[in-house]
């Protein structure tokens, strides 16, 4: 009875977070597909018809949001793609390499984390100023990737810590060297955290307001999120073009969960196996 108990619970639990994750796409939906008198009559209750799919081809066709969409993908594809180069060898060094200075250089590391981007927003757009690199996307995803790496390299460190040694032995007898150890057996034992960082790095760049409204100041550069924070300035009495643009820029990042989502569950199952 105690267990049936717990079950129901934890099920109801679940079932009102899973409510509480999706209620804001649910209303984003519902007011994307509002006239404006519609949404400032019924904010909380269903659109009347006719549906306003307008509200997104206005969002497409004069907003040029889907450019947006570029420049967003750009700057998040580049920023997991170097953290995941630079995290997966420096978290095999951390987690199978003994050397002198180790674990003094991991916490000097992961001290890192506890320093506040706002902290660092100067100096690095003094660096980049000097370097050419404001308005162009590698300021954007330098920054990212200075921010986010120690966060990676603590993920990957401890998942890699769990790989058998053994295999790596057996690896290296085979004749693999360093890269061919990390990509044959490193990446295929670590890779829920290797999808778990794709889903969680992607998400944050391309949710992020702060540093590309910094450091992109050129207007075919900005990412989607500063073109609509500019928009909800701008066009305060339009709350349905509002919802339309954040609707479709959820689309993406909701995409990149779902596909890698299923990858981690199958990594977990694979190191389980193994």
């Amino acid at each position: 009875m105690r267990a049936k108990l717990k079950g129901i619970l934890i099920s109801a639990l679940l079932a009102v977070l899973t409510i509480s994750f999706l209620y804001p796409l649910y209303y984003m939906l519902i007011n994307s597909l509002k006239s404006r008198a519609d949404y400032f009559a019924r904010p909380f209750g269903l659109p009347a018809a006719p549906l306003q799919f307008g509200n997104f081809a206005v969002m497409v066709s004069q907003f040029k949001i889907l450019n947006l969409f570029k420049n967003s993908f750009v700057v998040s594809a580049l920023t997991v793609v170097l953290l995941l180069l630079v995290g997966t060898f420096a978290s095999y060094i951390f987690a199978k390499y003994r050397f002198r200075g180790r674990t003094a250089l991991y916490l000097a590391v992961l001290v890192t984390m506890f320093i506040p981007s706002q902290v660092t927003i100067i100096p690095l757009y003094v660096l980049f100023s000097r370097l050419g690199l404001v308005s162009t996307y590698w300021s954007v995803v330098l920054s990212y990737v200075a921010l986010f790496l120690p966060e990676c390299i603590l993920l990957m460190t401890a998942n890699f810590h769990g790989i058998i040694d053994e295999l790596l032995e057996a690896a290296e007898i085979d004749g693999c060297n360093y890269f061919q150890k990390v990509w044959n057996v490193v990446l295929p034992m670590g890779r829920a955290a290797v999808f778990l960082a794709i889903i969680f790095y992607f998400i944050t760049a391309w949710n992020d307001l702060f540093t590309p409204m910094i450091f992109l100041q050129k207007m075919d550069k900005r990412t989607v999120m500063v073109a609509l924070a500019t928009l909800m300035g701008r066009y305060t009495g339009a709350p349905t073009l509002q919802f339309a643009g954040l609707l479709l820029s959820a689309v993406p990042a909701l995409a990149v969960y779902i596909v890698f989502q299923r990858q981690i569950i199958r990594g977990l199952s694979v190191g389980a196996i193994k």
